[in-house]
């Protein structure tokens, strides 16, 4: 048994498959499975913009917000560019809802935001060097299902997505499987040939 890599239950990957894949696999890679544009907005743009730009990208659920020099300065999730038209379409049901926001500070922004500065985020972004744990985790606490990747200078050089990482997933855990069953034959071979 020793020397064996454990067989989760349930078809789930090891911790140890999932620590090898996650911190040994880069951004790069994912970005290599599934081409999907960036959706990039400038500071100025009016939210009709921005949720034009949205609509264009498919696949791209978070707008990235650069600055007049090109260089990342938020984000807007597509969660919040829908907040923000739903208290217009039905303002009603929007203000019963209400409670889901944190505080009235956020409510407040989000009625009063008429441009993409406005209604950003705190820029959240990966590089390509990144580990695919880091896009996952940063995902995750964010609540983003895109994430833009930019270069050393903050400029947005692709979007990476949540479907992007699971299939980076799938095709990592199917190598992991294979070069583990790979390995026990191997293994088996040596002691039925009598070495």
């Amino acid at each position: 048994m020793t020397g064996e890599r454990q067989e989760p239950l349930g078809g789930q990957p090891s911790e140890e498959e999932a620590h090898a894949i996650t911190r040994g696999t880069s951004v790069g890679e994912a970005l290599g499975l599934v081409g999907i544009s960036a959706c990039i907005v400038k500071e100025e743009d009016d939210l009709l913009q921005v949720t034009e730009s949205m609509a264009a990208s498919l696949g791209t659920h978070t707008a990235a917000v650069v600055d007049g020099e090109g260089r990342l300065v938020g984000v807007i999730p597509m969660h919040l560019l829908l907040a923000e038209l739903y208290l217009h379409v039905a303002p009603e049901e929007f203000l019963v809802g209400m409670r889901a926001f944190e505080n009235i500070e956020e409510f407040g922004r989000i009625s009063r935001a008429q441009t993409a500065k406005e209604l950003m985020e705190s820029p959240v972004c990966v590089t390509v060097e990144d580990s695919a744990r880091d896009a996952f985790i940063r995902m995750h606490e964010n609540r983003l299902d895109s994430l833009p990747v930019v270069d050393k200078e903050m400029r947005v050089v692709a979007c990476l997505s949540r479907l992007q990482l699971v299939r980076l997933w799938l095709q990592k855990h199917q190598e992991w499987t294979k070069s583990g069953k790979d390995q026990q034959h191997s293994r088996q071979g040596d002691t039925e040939g009598g070495v």
